[in-house]
């Protein structure tokens, strides 16, 4: 299929949001959190990208380093969406008023309170840029069948999750749809497989060797487990120390659960946590800040620093024991708390994507495309079911790590009005 002009009203739309965004951008100027302080100071529980991003602006800007992050953010996702818009939406035949609908979506981060895409000095506008044109690659190499493009799809990738480790989510996704794709042709790509499978080497190779040159040693960024076991705390209970092993695990127990108590944001320090789980979830949702990075995270990196000088060796090894000691409670306390943990990471779920009718929606539709792949094996279906499967397993990893926070999910949120569009539209890729 040829690839479509965009018309002069599209163009113009893509003008004004585009003269409107800077205008805004520069209004707002750049915004500093407590996540800007932790890339730009390299801490140990931050990953590569962003922080070089930071430290190489701060080496030729100084101290106006945050006003040169603004810039290139902004430079970086009017760019991607332009060649998203142009080089990829158009080949859908999609109406003008349809594509004027969804630059609407992609330029939404930039404006929304909650993301401030290009004024937070945070990653997610570099993701943002990153991952629309992770989503047209992945369209190249998965439906025109490109070896050049997988390569690129590779590298886009890789740099993806080197700045924002959330979207590791995309290697099942990818694992999956060159596995529906050996329906189609009863052959496997192995070269792809290969490509595929070098994503996650190449991350962890460029994770350990970041923190070698920074702290000195090699090591994976510790902070998974301890997003994790986030929530197998929040729903234990102080008898459950009963199922630990070691008196360290134990120590490290009772001494969460007492700074859960003092702060008042354990499971039982709240006058609701009788009442059903949506309760429960709420309070949990408004304090896993606290209860991750300000209590847990802290508190034991706090614990295995006690009585040592507070030098960058003594830091990062106090990391790196509590992160280990975090995958050891998760794994000991998960069975036994494991029905309140998976109604929690439910309601974590249905709140994050919109509502259980939301998500039977996606469920029903992804079944019934699957279905009519296997029996058709047309492009469109497949593409379909890919990005289906983009939107579902983002959301499921979040809930069983996180919490269900709009700049998690703004990355997907015009993929369901695209879907609906081609859909009613009914036209092949």
């Amino acid at each position: 299929m040829s690839k479509q002009v965009l018309g002069q009203k599209a163009k113009i739309t893509f003008t004004i949001l585009s003269v409107l965004s800077l205008l805004f951008v520069v209004v707002k100027g750049a915004i500093l959190s407590h996540d800007s302080n932790a890339y730009f100071g390299m801490w140990p529980y931050v990953s590569a990208g962003y922080p070089f991003f930071l430290r190489g602006l701060h080496f030729l800007f100084g101290d106006n380093y945050s006003i040169a992050a603004v810039a290139i953010q902004f430079v970086a996702v009017i760019a991607s969406i332009y060649v998203f818009v142009n080089h990829f939406l158009s080949r859908f035949s999609l109406q003008t008023y349809q594509l004027v609908i969804l630059m609407c979506l992609l330029f939404y981060p930039i404006f929304d309170s909650n993301i401030y895409a290009v004024n937070n000095i945070s990653t997610e506008g570099l993701s943002f840029a990153l991952f629309l044109q992770v989503i047209y690659f992945s369209y190249l190499s998965f439906i025109k069948r490109s070896f050049k493009n997988y390569v690129i799809l590779m590298i886009l990738t890789v740099l993806l999750i080197t700045i924002r480790g959330q979207f590791q989510f995309l290697l099942p996704v990818f694992i999956c749809t060159e596995m529906l794709l050996y329906f189609k042709g009863k052959q496997i790509k192995w070269k792809h497989y290969i490509l595929i499978f070098m994503i996650p080497l190449l991350t962890f190779f460029i994770d350990n060797v970041y923190h070698k040159i920074v702290q000195k040693q090699f090591f994976t960024t510790p902070f998974t487990w301890t997003a994790l076991v986030t929530s197998v705390l929040f729903v234990s209970d102080d008898t459950d120390v009963q199922y630990l092993e070691t008196e360290e695990q134990k120590t490290v127990f009772k001494l969460v659960k007492q700074q859960f108590h003092e702060k008042g944001i354990g499971y039982k320090d709240h006058k609701y946590y009788q009442e059903p789980i949506e309760w429960n979830y709420f309070f949990y949702h408004y304090e896993l800040p606290t209860l991750c990075n300000q209590t847990i995270q802290e508190g034991d990196v706090a614990y295995y620093l006690k009585g040592k000088e507070h030098n960058v060796k003594n830091t990062v090894a106090a990391y790196l024991h509590a992160e280990k000691m975090h995958k050891q409670l998760f794994f000991q306390l998960l069975p036994h708390v494991f029905t309140k943990w998976v109604a929690l990471a439910f309601q974590n779920f249905k709140t994050g994507i919109g509502g259980i009718s939301v998500a039977l929606l996606y469920l029903i539709t992804l079944i019934l495309l699957l279905k009519r792949y296997l029996e058709q094996k047309e492009n469109r279906v497949l593409f379909g079911v890919f990005l289906l499967l983009v939107i579902l397993w983002n959301h499921f990893i979040i809930s069983i790590t996180v919490h269900g926070l709009t700049r998690y999910f703004f990355y997907t949120n015009w993929i369901a009005v695209f879907l609906l569009f081609i859909g009613v539209n009914r036209k092949t890729v």
